[in-house]
């Protein structure tokens, strides 16, 4: 920031010209108003990086100057600075925008090194708010991709609930993108400045997850050498992600009900309670209404969870969106190893599209990423996809012995092979009637899909 351009009001000229002077020979642009009427309309024209002015001075005073300045430009440090210090001047200037405020006579090195952390600040904060922006892009719901009536159906509950409070349960399997709903949901929303904060319950031991929760004073337990901030304080203002809530021991979901309840949370030890303004946001891929039947989770809290549930389709039962997951990850997987993304030879992509994806979308993005980097002549063959995928070309001749083996019904045997005709012909669904000789109509009914007449998005063409 040496090059930073700043202004300096103040009504002693003499004042004014040695602090520039300051500021230049430091490396600054530096340019002065002798009072606040004049600073004003100078800054009707430029905004500078940061503002330096004295408190006391004839017309407007440095208070009154500071409050229109932060009025206009709210993300611009300023600095006031006066002879006549004191706690309530200080107070006073910090509650009107201040970053700092200095007491005359000061040395050049204080003035300069408080310049340097006001826009070394302002640096680091249009630094977080592109940061951000970028988040907000990349997890953002528009990146969600669903051409799936079912997929598309569960991203417009989050679109219209996005803005709201209420707390949001997501099911489906492992691998199907629950974490990146969650994160499109907080980004798309009214909390997406503040903290997004995920945490697996599955991967914290039982007798940690209380103090990792709400967090502990000093002296909590003999380990306790200092105090430590829960996860439900450190997401202040944003999104608490609970991952995998199925797995939370039963002894704390008491203790998770009541902070939910009450919105305020006791740190192990300690006997004052502190609010949190949080949004919870769980998932799970276990069935948790038999775990209420089983007595290994609470009603209450799954019902305080449960205000809004979204359920995640498998991608196998998503044939609509496999294409469109196969041209985005390879994408991305090549634009991370830095070439053009390779093309799919038709034995490759015929394996892509048959196989079963039982780890769903979290597989695919994994076997894409591979099958970049082991591509050569700038094309993913078979011998470029793993084994137990490139073996998806055999199982339509095995799908009956497999079907035999799992002992499926003859109406499950049918939905199979409806499902492997979509994906072979890229999700078209009049392809795919045509092909199976049946109409539109008995196709939605033997997928188990929404019913004909429900919005559907192309992913090219309108027979999607």
């Amino acid at each position: 920031m040496a090059q930073a351009e700043i202004l300096v009001v103040e009504d002693d000229a003499e004042m004014a010209n040695t602090l520039c002077e300051i500021l230049r020979d430091a490396g600054y642009r530096a340019s002065s108003a002798n009072s606040g009427a004049e600073a004003l309309d100078m800054l009707a024209q430029d905004e500078p990086d940061l503002l330096i002015s004295d408190l006391r001075m004839g017309g407007m005073n440095g208070h009154q100057l500071l409050a229109e300045f932060k009025r206009r430009n709210p993300a611009t440090p300023a600095i006031i600075i006066t002879a006549f210090g004191s706690i309530e001047n200080a107070v006073d200037s910090m509650k009107l925008g201040a970053a700092d405020y200095l007491t005359k006579p000061f040395g050049n090195d204080e003035l300069l090194l408080v310049v340097a952390r006001a826009l070394e600040n302002r640096q680091l904060r249009r630094e977080l708010s592109r940061l951000r922006g970028e988040l907000a892009r990349s997890y953002g719901l528009p990146n969600i991709i669903a051409s799936n009536p079912r997929m598309v159906a569960a991203v417009e509950k989050i679109r219209h609930v996005a803005d709201t409070t209420a707390s949001v349960l997501l099911t489906g399997e492992s691998g199907t993108g629950k974490e990146l709903l969650a994160r499109a949901l907080h980004f798309g929303g009214a909390r997406r400045d503040a903290p997004f904060v995920p945490v697996n319950c599955a991967a914290i031991p039982e007798n940690l997850i209380e103090s990792e929760m709400f967090g502990y004073i000093k002296g909590a337990f003999t380990d306790a050498r200092s105090a430590k901030t829960g996860l439900f304080q450190a997401a202040e203002g944003g999104t608490l992600f609970l991952d995998e809530i199925g797995e939370m021991p039963i002894t704390l979901q008491a203790k998770l009900l009541r902070a939910l309840e009450d919105k305020r949370v006791r740190p192990l030890g300690s006997t004052i309670e502190s609010p949190v303004n949080v949004r919870i946001v769980a998932a799970t891929n276990m069935n948790l209404e038999r775990a209420l039947a089983e007595g290994k989770f609470r009603a209450d809290l799954y019902y305080r969870l449960s205000m809004i549930t979204v359920e995640i389709p498998p991608l196998r039962e998503r044939p609509e969106d496999l294409p469109l997951l196969v041209q985005h990850f390879l994408a991305r997987a090549a634009a991370e190893c830095g070439r053009e993304p390779p093309a799919i030879a038709a034995d490759a992509n015929n394996c892509l599209m048959r196989y079963g994806w039982p780890g769903n979308v979290r597989e695919l993005q994994n076997v894409i990423h591979s099958a970049v980097i082991l591509s050569r002549d700038n094309q993913i063959t078979v011998a470029d996809v793993p084994p137990r995928v490139s073996g998806a070309l055999n199982f339509a001749s095995s799908l009956l012995a497999e079907a035999a083996a799992r002992r499926l019904s003859l109406a499950e045997v049918e939905r199979e092979y409806v499902r492997l005709v979509l994906a072979q012909v890229m999700g078209n669904k009049t392809e795919a009637a045509s092909i199976l000789q049946i109409d539109r109509k008995t196709l939605y009914r033997k997928l188990d899909s929404e019913p004909p007449g429900a919005p559907e998005t192309a992913s090219s063409g309108d027979d999607r």
